[in-house]
Order: structure tokens, then sequence, then C-alpha cells
């Protein structure tokens, strides 16, 4: 492939580590040891740890600001302009957000929550000042990742459009440095500064529920992202570093201009080491990066990404993004994000040139997400199967559309090895039975997953079943879908009732 390699001037030794990756899945880590009770029947509530200021003496003055591109009425998303400016030798970002949102319920609303996720870390999050312009703030509090809003009377009326102003800093934890949870991507490293999930975020509203906010575990994705648009402003403060983000930058320089239209969020990588691959396929531009040390490794990857792309297009339909960045991570897991996954560190260590690894059948998975996570989302807490079983089974696909001579690699290797058994439509917090949480999680969550899905497949037959995925995809892109949602599409190709199999990976005990 004739991809372009941007090189920095200069180049970092990175050491290699020999690390145990094969017990690893894409999106998720063996997670470090616990200091909660195994058998406690409820999630874990965070401290709150953010300083909450009235006033404070470090003034937010970011040197841009945005200005939202204009809006047809009514607000059909929530719609976030964010000016931050990073101080990367000293690891922190002072932010201003503004962003708007239509009433979700129909009613008169007495509050809004927002979610929070860097004051899961301690002292990562300070308010300077938080205003409501629609419906004014009478008072508010944060407690653990939730920011409550309680708004003056007489509340937001149904229909209206609200504005929300936060200024903030963040003190930028080191990636990780969270004790009894495993890896996370924020934060920094010697390599790279990683801003995800870096800003409050508007949740998901249900009538029956309210705002959607689910408490951080010690393994998997808690958060449940509504689509929305975003217009950033990032400035560097210094011309060497290189950044990866959900989107190509509208301008370059110091003071970078990003645009992303139904997204579920907006995350940056940035490092002055990074190496740069980028090739544009059926519309799409495809970014690499990786570090100096990794550059076999990088191009596999880079071209796993570029492969599955247009496979996936094929299969589920069309990429909504216009640009999709894989970055090596320096830690040992793999996330994905809107527009951007990581793929681990420990995968690039033992990566043997052959398509027979980690490292290109975990670029295959996260790749995926860009359709299940991306373009359909879903409660991550409550219903992870519903992206990581299908991204697990599009690594199966990946391999029997490009690499058939590979598939009984894949499922000895990736699937049988590990034996997995047990239901898939469990929550991230419904495995406290076991002695060893997150092995259980794992297998059935991506590996049983991966089983039910090839198992409709041979049930469906290949042409019936990625017909029923590019409809369940052209249905519900841009929202928030459930296991219910799922099966009522699945239902129009399959009587669901009469395959008493399933019961082996739903509803069963």
């Amino acid at each position: 492939m004739n991809s372009i390699l941007r090189n920095p001037s200069w180049l970092i030794p990175a050491g290699l580590i020999i690390f145990c990756v094969w017990l690893m899945t894409g999106c998720n880590p063996s997670p470090q040891p616990t200091p909660i009770d195994p058998t406690s029947t409820n999630p874990p509530s965070v401290t709150p740890t953010a300083t909450l200021l009235a006033t404070s003496t470090q003034e937010a003055t970011p040197t841009a600001e945005v200005i939202l591109s204009p809006t047809p009425e009514p607000l059909q998303r929530p719609q976030y302009q964010i000016t931050a400016d990073l101080d990367y030798a000293n690891h922190q970002v002072i932010v201003q957000e503004r962003v708007r949102i239509a009433n979700p319920a129909g009613k008169v609303l007495g509050e809004i929550d927002l979610v929070v996720p860097p004051n899961s870390w301690g002292g990562a999050f300070s308010i300077q000042d938080i205003k409501v312009a629609g419906a004014p703030l009478a008072d508010y509090s944060l407690e653990g990742v939730k920011l409550n809003l309680v708004l003056a009377e007489p509340g937001w009326q149904p229909a209206d459009v609200v504005e929300i102003h936060l200024d903030f800093t963040l003190k930028l934890p080191r990636q990780n440095d969270r004790p009894g949870y495993g890896p996370s991507p924020f934060g920094y490293s010697e390599l790279q500064t990683n801003l995800v999930d870096w800003y409050p975020m508007i949740p998901p509203y249900q009538d029956d529920v309210g705002w959607v906010i689910h408490d951080p575990w010690l393994f998997g994705e808690y958060l449940v992202y509504p689509a929305a648009d975003y217009e950033i402003v990032l400035t560097l403060g210094r011309p060497d570093l290189i950044v990866a983000a959900s989107a190509g930058p509208l301008s370059e320089g110091d003071v970078l201009h990003y645009s992303l239209k139904e997204a579920r969020n907006f995350v940056f990588s940035i490092s002055p080491a990074y190496q740069v691959l980028e090739e544009d396929i059926q519309g799409v531009k495809v970014y690499g990066y990786f570090f100096p040390a990794y550059q076999t490794a990088g191009q596999a990857a880079f071209e796993t990404t570029l492969q599955a792309l247009a496979l996936y297009q094929d299969l589920y339909g069309p990429y909504q993004q216009s640009s999709i960045s894989m970055v090596q991570a320096d830690f040992y897991h793999g996330m994905e994000y809107e527009g951007l996954y990581f793929q681990s560190r420990g995968f690039f260590d033992t990566y043997t040139g052959s398509e027979e690894s980690y490292l290109v059948a975990i670029a295959a998975h996260e790749t995926a997400h860009q359709w299940w996570y991306g373009g359909v989302a879903n409660d991550q807490a409550l219903e992870p199967w519903l992206d990581e079983a299908l991204c697990t089974f599009s690594e199966l696909a990946f391999y029997e559309h490009l690499y058939p001579e590979s598939v009984d690699w894949w499922w000895s290797t990736r699937v049988d090895f590990h034996n997995p058994v047990g239901r898939i439509d469990r929550s991230i917090y419904d495995y406290q039975e076991f002695e060893d949480q997150y092995l259980n999680y794992r297998n059935a969550t991506y590996l049983q997953g991966a089983k039910f899905m090839s198992v409709l497949k041979d049930v469906m037959g290949d042409e019936a079943l990625y017909t029923f995925l590019a409809d369940y995809q052209e249905q519900f892109q841009n929202q928030i879908a459930s296991g219910d949602d799922f099966f009522t599409v699945l239902n129009a190709y399959l009587v669901v009732e009469d395959q008493d199999w399933l019961e082996e990976y739903f509803w069963g005990e």
C-alpha cells in the first residue's frame, strides 16, 4: 500500500517489554486487585474528588474561542463547543465548555445531570465556573461522576433549549493511576497524553429512569453516549506535538480547529514521538500513530485497519465519519472511541509478522466498534454484549473474508482455548458471584458472544445474517439500541421464539 509515512525529526528509543497478552481482549484489560468486597451486590461508589470552586485563583483563559456552526431548530442533538489549552509538560488542561441541549423529556425539568468521568481520579477535575442560560441555575453538586444542576423556578420548559457554561481545569493523572481498576487511557505517560472522556457530558434521558448515569466498575465500560455535534479548538503551546484525534483538523499549527457531527465523543492522543501513516480509502482518511521502535507492527495494525474498514463497509454499511485513527497505546489494553481507537502496546510487543496474531485480530475488533458503538450505540454497562459480541464476531468475519486459512487459528486461539460458557446478557456488575469476575465477564460477553453470532450465522446463512446486521445498523444509526431492538429487527428475518438454542446464551440461569 502506498501509505505516506511522516517521521518526526528525531526518534525516542523505546524498549521492548515481554508481556503475556494471550488472555487479553479488545477493549478490556485484566483488572488490578480490587480493594472492595467481591461479594458486594452493588457497584462501587466513587468518592467525590473534584474541587468545587465558586471562584478560582487560576483563571480559565484559553487563547482561542469556538463559534458554533449554525444549528437548525429544533435542536436535534446536544451541541458542544470546547476550547482547551494544553500544558503538555505540566500535564494540565484549562477548558471552557459550552453545551446546548433541548429538553428531552417533554415536561418541565427541575434538574440536569451531567456525567464527569475525570472525577474518578483524585484531584484531576476542578470547576471554576458554572452557568446555565435559558433556565437559571439555583445550585449544583458533584458526587462521584455525577454533576447535578438544580434549576431555579420555573424550571426547564418543554421544547426549550438551554446552554450550559462550564469552565474547568484538568490536572491529568498518570495513566492507570486509579487503585482497584484496570488500565485506563486517560492521563499521561512518558510517551503520550490522552484526553479521553475528559469533559462533562450530557447523558441520555429516559422517561422511566431520568438521566442515565452508571457508576464506574472494575472492568468494562460504563458510559452511555448520545450522538452529539462537536466544535473544538485545541491550543498546544509547542510546535513538536503530534495530535491524533476523532477527526482531522480544519487548521494546522499551534491552534487546531475541529468539527465533528453525530459523534459519541471527541478524544485526543498527543505525543512528540509518534510516527504517522495515512491513506485515503473509499473517501475516508485513515491514520496510524505508533512509536518509533514499532514500525513493522505499526504498519501491520494500520493495514489491518484499512482492510477492516473496507470490509465492514461492505458488510454493515457506510462508515459515517471522514477519518479513523489507529493509535498505539502506552498501556496494555485496547479501547474504542469515535473515530479513534487505541491498540495495546502488548500486542505490538508480541507481533511476529503474521496475520495470526492478536495485533491483527484486535485491530479488526476495534475498527468494528465504529459500527457497533459509534454508529449504533448501546448501554455499555447494562448490555455490553451488544457491542462487544458483535465486534468479536467481526474478527471472525475479517478472517473468513480475508484470511480464510487462518480461521481455525482464530477459533482455537481466540475462543476455544478459553472454553467460554454462560449467559451473555449480563451487565458489567453481574459477575460478583465469580472468584475471577473479569475472566467470566470476558469469556461470556466477548467469546460466548462471538459463538452466539456464529451460530446465528449458521442458522440464517451468511447472506441473511449480514443483511440483517446492515438493516439493524441502518435502523438504529446514531441512536442507542437495546437488546430488545436487536431481536425485534432480527425477528423480521428469523422467528426468534422458535430458536430454542438461544437459551444457551440468553435468559437462562
